[in-house]
């Protein structure tokens, strides 16, 4: 059986759901690979100024993986950030393209 739904923790609130393209914006930070909106949150809690996380399945031939792409930010983010759709050609010829992209506001900053 499928895991159960995410909930996100309650110290962020979402600011856009489920779009096809990921946040690029000045106030980048870095970015991981997660298994989860909670993983990439806990990411963002350990990194200092870190106030905002997009997480996203970045479809890009790597095999289908179920990893989500975890995006870091010291700014809250909107989904007018949101406009790297992909488009890049991959090694094997494909085009990548971003489904799932979630932004999310931390309501405290990392100290």
């Amino acid at each position: 059986p499928a895991p159960p739904p995410h909930q996100p923790q309650p110290e962020y609130a979402q600011t856009f759901k489920n779009l096809t393209c990921a946040s690029q914006d000045n106030s980048y930070q870095t970015f991981g690979l997660v298994d989860t909106v909670g993983d990439c949150q806990a990411m963002c809690d350990s990194i200092t100024g870190c106030t905002f996380v997009n997480s996203y399945h970045d479809v890009n031939g790597k095999d289908g993986s179920p990893l989500l792409t975890c995006s870091l930010f010291t700014e809250c983010l909107t989904a007018s950030t949101a406009d790297n759709c992909g488009g890049q050609t991959q090694a094997d010829g494909s085009i990548d393209f971003i489904i799932n992209s979630d932004g999310y506001c931390k309501k405290t900053p990392t100290a």
